[in-house]
């Protein structure tokens, strides 16, 4: 009976040892991508979506209690875990946490992933976080000049037209209705934003307005751009007004 019972733990030890968990050993592997959405500290403006690189990306085998690998994301925002068994996966990345309710600030961004049989590439949900900014710098420029139309509304005649010089040009963000910045043009009507982040954005000067509408007789003339990507150089080319 002694020998019968050895016997059966044996086999459960042998049993037991050769049933593999979730983790690296395995052929499968999980991909996906991480998106930030890049908003203001009290999360009511959001200034730009983009795919982010260098971003810390976990994964958890099976009930882990702790993360059992992790990754960066590339330089499109992708990642990527290979090698890994049969079984039950967690991937998460953090985001700020927009609720106020997380004591650390941050909250994970998880998926839950089963792999099923060898040899399967799963693609998961991108993985969507907030990143609060303080100061909103980027990369990027907008440049371009501003030229001016000398008009006589009474005699409806063109009297001159010239690139102005030392006259602020503004900037604000898509739908913000204020500006951010605002700098005086060059001796040759050009001007420069420098160090900005990705975004859609209004580029404007104030014009005299012919039409007698306004009673302040002036009118805000209004460029629409989009940076799309990091260091990248837009002119925005003439920006004209009637002084």
């Amino acid at each position: 009976m002694k020998k019968i019972i050895i016997l059966y733990l044996f086999i459960f030890v042998v049993l037991t040892s050769c049933t593999k968990k979730e983790g690296e050993g395995g052929t499968a592997s999980i991909n996906g991508s991480v998106k930030v959405q890049l908003v203001s500290d009290d999360f009511q403006h959001e200034y730009a979506q983009f795919l982010d690189q260098g971003k810390d990306v976990y994964i958890v085998y099976g009930d882990d209690d702790f993360f059992s690998d992790k990754t960066e994301t590339h330089y499109d925002g992708s990642f990527h875990f290979g090698y890994l068994r049969k079984g039950n996966y967690t991937i998460y990345t953090y985001s700020d946490d927009k609720s106020g309710l997380s004591d650390s600030g941050v909250v994970p961004i998880k998926r839950e992933v089963e792999v099923k049989k060898n040899g399967e590439t799963i693609v998961v949900d991108t993985l969507r976080v907030y990143d609060q900014v303080t100061t909103y710098e980027g990369s990027s420029t907008i440049s371009g000049k501003l030229f001016a139309y000398d008009w006589n509304a009474e005699l409806d005649l063109l009297k001159d037209s010239f690139y102005v010089k030392n006259e602020y040009v503004y900037i604000a963000r898509r739908n913000d209705h204020y500006y951010f910045d605002r700098i005086r043009t060059y001796h040759d009507g050009s001007f420069v934003f420098q160090s900005l982040p990705q975004g859609k954005y209004e580029i404007y000067a104030f014009s005299r307005d012919i039409t007698g509408q306004d009673p302040q007789d002036e009118v805000p003339i209004i460029i629409h751009t989009e940076i799309i990507e990091n260091q990248q150089i837009i002119d925005v080319g003439r920006l004209d007004i009637i002084d």
